[in-house]
């Protein structure tokens, strides 16, 4: 098989998973973290697709991820912006 070709497919499959991820995201409830209780994990979502991107402690200190592990990996590749 052509390596070109593989590479190819790997994209139409990547970025049809993503249009996936993105209409489920749509559908999904999001948690909102003011209506959390105290103490509870704080939920970030992906500017991309809209999943989550990143679930921390309340009382975090990092920067959390503004984009999926998937999107990423799709934005390393090239294949978004």
């Amino acid at each position: 098989m052509d390596i070109a070709l593989a590479t190819t497919r790997g994209k139409e499959f990547a970025l049809y998973a993503l249009g996936e991820r993105r209409m489920e995201s749509v559908q999904a409830k999001r948690i909102d973290n003011s209506e959390l209780p105290a103490g509870s994990s704080m939920y970030f979502y992906c500017i991309s697709c809209g999943g989550i991107s990143d679930v921390l402690p309340e009382n975090y200190i990092s920067i959390p991820r503004k984009i999926c592990a998937e999107c990423q990996a799709l934005k390393d590749l090239g294949w978004l912006e």
